[in-house]
């Protein structure tokens, strides 16, 4: 016979109870809820009654965690844990369902793939001769940084992405689509303007506008290390609009790192020099959430990815 459990534990106490062992104070565990820590409290000292056994051993100053509510706060991580990601797929899964196939990508992709997206947007928009997918779906798009995309992916805001690698492993699928080398972006005036191509290490000393962290933390640090390990010391600023980037590198205030396709937008004074080192580049990516189920994402992605492909094969 099933046994069921007398007490009721609120679901919210129990995060009071993690919060406040981790924070080791119930005033830090009030403010992470925004309530006052008379109410962390009272319902830490309701469960203590119920339960018959001391979580927390208090004094004025402090508390310490009990052997017995060091083996319940084990338990109860593990089930907060389950019911979190329960909720996690039951919003997901309700949110993917739902109106067109909602596609991100972000300004750092590379630059050809992005007409092709806006092509296959225009048939959602009702273009009889943009292509459609089949089934006769359409395609939302939305903008945002890599950072930005995976969290919406990972909300069910969107159905998949286009990002840059490398991605988080955080129960994320993603499919490797091209890659391309950075280019360096400086004034016609600048002393490598004579140079046909330029490497890492004479950045040295520069002032380089280069992403945001932020944005893409992945792809940054694995950049900014390797033009490290050659031995260059660049003096690093972060913009976010390449039109503000390249208005910056026209005036002299520095030079930019730019993926190569960046050189297709004109913008005058300033010139667009391969940057020659092999281990310098971006790839584009797309990714989806593991539990990608949904039928229509299942035939989805394959077609998307041959429109795509097809796409870049024709420009």
């Amino acid at each position: 016979m099933s046994t069921y459990l007398k007490v009721d534990v609120p679901f919210r106490t129990q995060q009071f109870v993690i919060l406040a062992a981790q924070a080791g104070n119930f005033h830090r565990a009030a403010r992470t809820f925004g309530v006052h820590p008379s109410v962390v409290v009272r319902s830490i000292d309701r469960l203590e009654t119920d339960l018959g056994a001391k979580i927390f051993e208090r004094t004025r100053s402090h508390f310490t965690v009990t052997e017995a509510g060091k083996l319940f706060i084990r338990e109860i991580r593990n089930a907060v844990t389950h019911v979190e990601r329960a909720h996690d797929l039951l919003r997901y899964y309700s949110q993917i369902r739902q109106g067109p196939f909602r596609l991100g990508y972000s300004a750092y992709i590379l630059s050809r793939l992005i007409p092709v997206l806006e092509r296959l947007e225009l048939s959602y928009k009702g273009e009889t001769n943009a292509p459609s997918l089949s089934g006769g779906s359409r395609i939302l798009l939305q903008s945002g940084t890599t950072a930005q995309l995976i969290d919406r992916v990972q909300r069910g805001e969107l159905h998949a992405a286009f990002g840059v690698q490398p991605l988080p492993e955080r129960e994320l699928w993603t499919e490797p689509i091209t890659r391309e080398p950075f280019c360096l972006c400086i004034s016609k005036n600048h002393r490598l303007a004579r140079q046909p191509s330029v490497l890492a290490k004479e950045m040295n000393g520069e002032m380089v506008f280069f992403l945001p962290r932020a944005a893409h933390p992945g792809l940054y640090d694995r950049t900014i290390e390797y033009i490290e390990s050659t031995g260059a010391k660049p003096v690093l600023r972060e913009v976010i609009s390449f039109t503000h980037t390249m208005e910056f590198v026209a005036h002299n205030f520095g030079v930019a790192l730019l993926p190569r396709s960046a050189s297709r937008l004109s913008h005058t004074g300033v010139l667009f020099k391969p940057i020659t080192d092999k281990l310098l580049w971006i790839e584009t990516a797309l990714f989806v959430r593991y539990e990608h189920s949904d039928e229509r994402l299942r035939w989805f992605l394959p077609d998307l990815l041959s429109q795509v492909n097809n796409g870049l094969s024709e420009r």
